[in-house]
């Protein structure tokens, strides 16, 4: 809901007419923006019914509303750079370019910040060293707030999230401006291209765009960048690192020496189709991993009552014992998907089978040389998807049971060509820390 609320105030922007000319901090026209608070508030009064049932219910939201509107409980300090990372991916996906920024400055200090209440769990767990607190509304109010409890030198926002207030007010204070790991997906060009006076307006504020790859480039000057400020990078995804930490919790035992299937990632209609198919394979383990916290209990019905949860187990000497051998594993936890990987027999990236989401990242199983299928809807990853595709990597599936026909298969070799994609791919973590270095120059 949160994410609709900030789509919400993204559709505004058309209201507003725009000069595409590069330009330093202004004055802004008074009048504009007080109509674009105004629809803020309008946007935020109409959620927040469902923001408060919801938080109430089920602990969302509401504990993190003041310090998005701008209220800290931690002393104020300067930072030398902000980095955005919407969700969880974002998160994982800044851990590379966080190690080499440090590896080149050690002595700099970050303020991390998310909007999901999932990627604020990552992003603790992945950034000991920094500081962690929430994305402000887009209220001036509660941005100038932010600017000056945090106090940051320069701003990277990781993959398109451009906002205007939080442009404007950042430049005016004199922060320097990247976005990195970007990209204009299918879905979002016409209607960036639709705003381009205004989305040329706030994009020209950026010194650097760092674009995933050469249609991002185009797409990004095409909706009203400044083409000297935008280059191709590669995508800081490729560079992600497996966590190889142990689990908190005995998942051999659990396997018991069966082969396994891991439903990662699975959005509304995937797990209705997939879990009946999967309950066929046999002696198998399906671990079932939803993308959505708040879905855990509705596909936790979907599984047979046996079914284990993630949730429920400790170590336990007794652990075979207490659970018996159930076919499924339901991983309703946070964070965890990637360390679980490595002991798959085969992964299905979820978001796929049916059009609507775009898909997910299959490059945290791939890395680990685990065989991935996924289905034909991968807007999101499209030149992931296409890259991996191309060196046949992984195989694309178009109904629940083609999946587990996949699983059932041997693909060892192809785990190990999509393990080996990952690392000649590596790099644009690198080169994205090495131009928010300079901006610390």
């Amino acid at each position: 809901m949160t994410l609709m609320v900030h789509k919400f105030f993204v559709g505004s922007w058309s209201l507003f007419g725009a000069s595409t000319n590069y330009q330093r901090p202004t004055r802004y026209d008074p009048p504009v923006f007080l109509l674009y608070e105004l629809l803020l508030v309008v946007a935020l009064l109409v959620a927040l019914p469902y923001l408060l049932v919801t938080g109430v219910l089920r602990g969302k939201y509401l504990a993190n509303f003041p310090a998005r509107l701008g209220f800290y409980r931690t002393p104020a300090a300067g930072h030398d750079l902000w980095i955005h990372a919407v969700s969880v991916g974002e998160a994982v996906a800044a851990r590379p370019v966080v190690d080499e920024i440090l590896r080149r400055r050690p002595a700099t200090s970050i303020v991390f910040t998310t909007t999901t209440i999932t990627g604020q769990a990552q992003a603790r767990r992945l950034f000991p060293e920094a500081t962690v607190t929430y994305f402000p509304f887009d209220f001036a109010v509660s941005v100038k707030r932010f600017l000056a409890h945090h106090a940051p030198r320069a701003f990277a926002t990781m993959e398109t999230e451009i906002w205007p207030n939080v442009t404007r007010l950042a430049r005016a204070r004199g922060l320097r401006l990247v976005l990195a790991n970007g990209r204009i997906s299918d879905r979002s060009f016409p209607r960036y291209r639709a705003m381009r006076p205004v989305v040329a307006r706030v994009l020209r504020k950026y010194e650097r765009i760092l674009a995933r790859e050469e249609t991002d480039r185009a797409r990004f000057i095409a909706i009203g960048a400044a083409p000297e400020a935008v280059e191709t990078t590669g995508n800081v995804k490729f560079d992600y690192v497996p966590d190889e930490r142990p689990l908190e919790f005995p998942i051999e035992q659990i396997i018991d020496g069966r082969k396994v299937l891991i439903l990662a990632s699975t959005m509304p209609g995937e797990d209705e189709l997939l879990i009946p198919e999967a309950a066929r394979l046999g002696d198998w383990l399906v671990i079932v991993a939803p993308r959505k916290p708040e879905r855990f209990e509705l596909v936790a019905a979907l599984l047979p009552a046996d079914a284990v949860r993630r949730s429920s187990l400790v170590p336990s000497a007794s652990l075979r014992a207490s659970v018996g051998r159930s076919s499924f594993l339901l991983l309703d936890s946070i964070g965890e998907l990637g360390r679980v990987y490595r002991y798959a027999t085969a992964a299905f990236i979820g978001g796929s089978l049916l059009p609507g989401v775009g898909g997910h990242n299959p490059i945290e199983a791939a890395a680990v040389g685990v065989p991935v299928c996924f289905g034909p809807y991968m807007s999101n990853f499209r030149e992931i998807a296409a890259t991996f595709l191309r060196e046949g990597a992984v195989a694309e599936v178009r109904a629940p049971a083609e999946v587990m026909a996949f699983a059932a298969n041997d693909n060892a070799a192809m785990g190990e060509r999509g393990r080996r994609v990952v690392e000649q791919n590596r790099g644009a973590a690198a080169r994205t820390a090495a131009r928010i270095v300079e901006l610390l120059a």
